[in-house]
This record gives structure tokens, sequence and C-alpha cells, in this order.
């Protein structure tokens, strides 16, 4: 059951057989997944109610094509928040018109000044509160309820609308809002500057910055991973130096996102830096490695003459895993490279390196040898951040270079986006077969010869199962661009123009 993720969304259209829903709703499944075979639902009495969170985020518009209006009523009810089952993620393409008519509380984001008189501002609130915002979150409209319901007494029917407030209501808000934000998922940058404001004000629960100490950033919960220097100025280097240590491992065990793990080591760390003889910081060892704020407290001239070959090559797993900085990770290249791989990067240590790869050259590529599948896929792991395109091919073209090597499913699986690197030329080599059993590829940033090429090659992977429209459509999507040159035809059609409205 565990390994459900890894099977081939093809497979699950079923074309060679009918479907057992009491089997597909034991196991976990991605949302691409559920897509696919979900459409099946029309075809079985399955208690809908029963459906796992997994299953039910299969649905889309195109999915329930054939399905009753009270089949989908009955799905629509089936996905409601409940505490015992894990929550259903759904996306703004996934019927938003059904949700509109079945469930009115999601009309509430449209609502103006005019829709919602004075006193009803708190019911308001408290109905819109327990909203899922990553449904519509875009389409929010604030009223001048907003004003009235950012008080103190009233801050606590906010509920998930607090993350969607902008930087001129943080600012206007009770204190007590930064209590209601420990729990967003991100800030922008407006946001962030206006919860530093309230910080700074010395009227926040967290009194004066003068009085702050370690408890105060574990109080704060997710808020210093945003905080930028105005905030970490305020306190000395060893309260953060402890506070990082169990902070930062905590950020890595939720695999936040190294974008965000940069701009933490970046803001908490000293501005200045200070270029001495030697090593004045300490030697970094293997007890260093493993302190959680390492490699806080180095700047970059220290971490460079702090650093020994031996030390890197014994810990370059636990080194790559915890060096976010840019100029850090260029060093530690630089290092592998020029000092301690001279002859070049075995397949073995490259794919220890991470997001670290992500900072070296052309020419540190051409060092590495990739010539295992296993190699290509840990540098192509989304979470350790996107690619250059020039970088990106080398580094695919490096591995077919290598005799038998070639773009199989599971290869596919593994580059994902960066096929759109990738020549022509290249591109056409790409089988059926291998289309057929990989997962779907993102094509986003493919030209339009490059998507027309993978379009071409889908269509015929995908050609046994024409009888399924919705299936055939929902594997053959990811292909097609936005407004794809094609000129579907019968059921097909209507399936597909539903798709792009």
């Amino acid at each position: 059951d565990a390994l459900a993720t890894e099977i081939p969304p093809y497979l699950l259209a079923f074309p060679n057989g009918s479907i057992d829903m009491s089997v597909i709703n034991r196991k976990k499944w991605t949302q691409y997944q559920a897509s696919i075979f979900f459409g099946r639902l029309a075809e079985t009495s399955f208690d809908i109610d029963q459906l796992n969170s997994s299953v039910l985020q299969g649905f889309t518009c195109t999915s329930v094509q054939r399905m009753t209006s009270t089949r989908v009523q009955d799905l629509i009810r089936a996905s409601r928040p409940r505490k015992d089952r894990a929550k259903v993620v759904l996306k703004e393409p996934q019927c938003i018109l059904y949700l509109f008519t079945y469930f009115p509380i999601f009309t509430l984001m449209y609502y103006s000044n005019e829709d919602v008189q004075g006193d009803n501002c708190r019911s308001y609130f408290s109905t819109l509160g327990v909203a899922d915002f990553t449904v519509a979150s875009s389409i929010l409209n604030k009223n001048s309820c907003y004003a009235k319901i950012l008080s103190k007494e009233n801050l606590a029917v906010l509920g998930n609308m607090a993350c969607t407030l902008d930087s001129s209501y943080i600012l206007t808000a009770d204190p007590d809002i930064l209590e209601k934000l420990k729990d967003c998922k991100d800030f922008s940058d407006s946001q962030v500057a206006a919860i530093e404001t309230q910080m700074l004000s010395g009227k926040t629960q967290y009194g004066n910055p003068s009085t702050w100490t370690e408890e105060t950033l574990k109080n704060l919960g997710v808020l210093p991973l945003y905080f930028t220097r105005n905030i970490w100025g305020q306190f000395k280097i060893t309260t953060k130096g402890r506070f990082l240590k169990t902070f930062m491992p905590n950020l890595r065990e939720t695999k936040t996102e190294k974008s965000k793990m940069k701009a933490l080591f970046r803001e908490c760390s000293a501005h200045k830096i200070k270029r001495g003889a030697g090593c004045t910081v300490g030697n970094i060892t293997q007890v260093t490695v493993s302190d959680g704020s390492f490699p806080f407290g180095y700047d970059q001239v220290q971490f460079d003459l702090c650093l020994d070959i031996p030390v890197l090559k014994d810990s370059l797993s636990s080194i790559c895993e915890k060096v976010d900085d840019t100029d850090f990770q260029k060093i530690i290249l630089e290092k592998l490279n020029q000092v301690a791989f001279p002859s070049g990067v075995s397949d073995s240590k490259v794919q220890l390196l991470g997001s670290v790869s992500r900072a070296a050259t052309l020419d540190d590529i051409s060092k590495w040898s990739i010539t295992k599948v296993d190699t290509l896929a840990a540098l192509m792991k989304a979470e350790d951040g996107p690619w250059e395109a020039a970088k990106s091919k080398a580094i695919i073209t490096k591995y077919l270079s290598t005799s038998g090597n070639s773009l199989g499913s599971t290869e596919l699986n593994s580059i994902d986006s960066n096929v759109c690197s990738l020549d022509i030329s290249t591109l056409k080599d790409i089988t059926s077969d291998s289309i057929r059993y990989a997962k779907p590829l993102n094509v986003a940033s493919c030209s339009s010869e490059q998507k027309r090429v993978l379009y071409e090659t889908s269509k015929i992977s995908f050609s046994s199962l024409r009888v399924f429209d919705t299936s055939f459509y929902n594997l053959l999507k990811s292909y097609l661009g936005k407004y794809p040159n094609i000129c579907p035809s019968g059921y097909f059609k209507s399936v597909f123009l539903l798709g792009f409205t």
C-alpha cells in the first residue's frame, strides 16, 4: 500500500478491466493519480461517504462528467472537513462552481461592503473563518468588516482568514494578531514588514525588544523563519545560536523550502565579513557539523579557512544537507573539484550534494561522474531548488552520454520540468512507452515546438484509452499546454473544453 503512489497513472485508467473501489480506497494516492480513476466511480455503487481523502482529491470537473448530479452532491458532501480524517485537498480548477452551488460558504468570499451590514460582521467572519482558503484565496473580497473585526475581542473569529490580511490590516490590528499569524504557511514581504513593525512597537505580549530572549523566539512559532535583520539584530549572537540549534533541525525535518532557509541564514547572520589571518572562529569538525545550528557563526571567509578537506570528505553528506547559503556552497564545490577530487567527483559523491549542486558552474558539472540513474535522480530533486536550463541540460546530456542510458520512464520521473532544457532531437528520442509509464511531465516552461513533440508522442502513448474519454484527457492534458492547436472530436471535445473553462 505504501508504494501505491509509484504506480504509473496510465495503469490506473484500468484499460483492461473494471475497478474495485474497496481495494482502491485502502491506499494512498497523489491528486493526479486519483483524477485518473475518479471518473470510474460512476460505474460503482460504492458508499461515497466512506472514500478516503486521497481518493476524494481526484474530484475535478472532467472526472465527474458522467455522474448524476446526486452523485456529485454526495462527493462534495463527503469532502467536508472531518475530525477523524485528513483534510481533502482541493484546488481552484476543481469545480469551484459546484462548491458555490452546494457550499454557499465559499460565496462569502465575494461579499462587498454592500453585502455585509456592520452588525453582521462578527457572524460573517465566524462563518468564513473555517473555509479552506487554498481553494479560492485569490478571489477573496476584503470589505469594511475587516477594520471592525481586528480589535482584540474579535480576533478569535478570524480563523484561517488571518493569513489573507495585507500589511495595512496587520499594522492597524490589535497586537494579538501575531498569535493568529503563527499558523500561516507563508508571507509576502509587506506582511513581514508589518509583523516586524508590530513586534518592534513593544506593544505585543513579547514586550520591548530590549527584554527579548531565546524564549521569545521559541514562543513566536514559525515567524522567526521570515524575520529580517530588523528583528534578528535585536538578539545577541549567543542567543540566536542556542535558538537555531533546535529551530533549524525542525525546519529541515518539515522540508522547508530551500529559498526560505537561505533567507533565514542570510538575515540572522552577521552582515559584515571579518577578514583575518587564518581560522579564528574554530576549525570545523564532525562535532561542529553535528550541531543543529551549523553553519551559523561562520561568515564566508571563516567558513573557507576553517573547513579542511579531510572533514569535507568524511562529512560531505551532513555538510551539504545543512549549508544553504550560496556563497558557502560555492566554497564546498571549489574544494571538492579542485582539491578533494581533482580528477573528478564520483557518482557516489555527486549523489550527496543536494542543494549545493545548484551553485555549480558548467565547468564544475563537467567534472562530475553522472553515469547512474540514481545520480541523475539525486541531482534533479525538486526540493533542492530549480536548475538553470543550461545546467540541467548539461547534467542530462552527460548522463545520456553513457552507453546504455536513455530517457526511460524512471529518468523522466526524475527530470520532470527539466525536460524543457533539452534539444528537440533529444525529445524525439523519447519513446511512447517511456511516457506511458512515467508520471506526468511539467512542460509549462517548454517552447511550443517542444510541447508539440512531447504531445505527439504522448498521444500515441495513451491512444488505447480513447474509449475512456476522461482518462485519456487527464493523462494527455499535461502535454497540451493551455490552448493547444488540436481539434478533439466527439465527447472528448466537450471534456477538453470544460477542462479549460
